[in-house]
């Protein structure tokens, strides 16, 4: 089954857009169909946003859970992701 990853972000946000290209360069990273990834605009899924606990933005929440980044890098994410995706097997 695939890692649920999921970004929140803003329309006017700049750092949405930095945190953006970091994430996805961490999942391209990954092996094919390793993650599910999904883009939320705050504005448009403020119940979603609301439900997962998303304080600001970006946020990202993995397997429904928000986690706390000192850093959107493409190491910490992947490193991050490597550790869920241990956990499932």
């Amino acid at each position: 089954m695939p890692l649920q990853v999921e970004l929140f972000v803003s329309p006017y946000c700049t750092r949405c857009h930095a945190a953006r290209q970091q994430l996805q360069a961490a999942i391209a990273d990954l092996p094919p169909g390793a993650v599910q990834y999904q883009e939320h605009d705050v504005v448009q899924h403020l119940e979603r946003a609301l439900e997962v606990g998303v304080k600001a933005t970006p946020s990202l929440a993995v397997a429904g859970h928000i986690m706390l980044l000192a850093r959107w890098d493409r190491e910490v994410l992947r490193t991050l992701f490597d550790q869920y995706l241990r956990q499932e097997h």
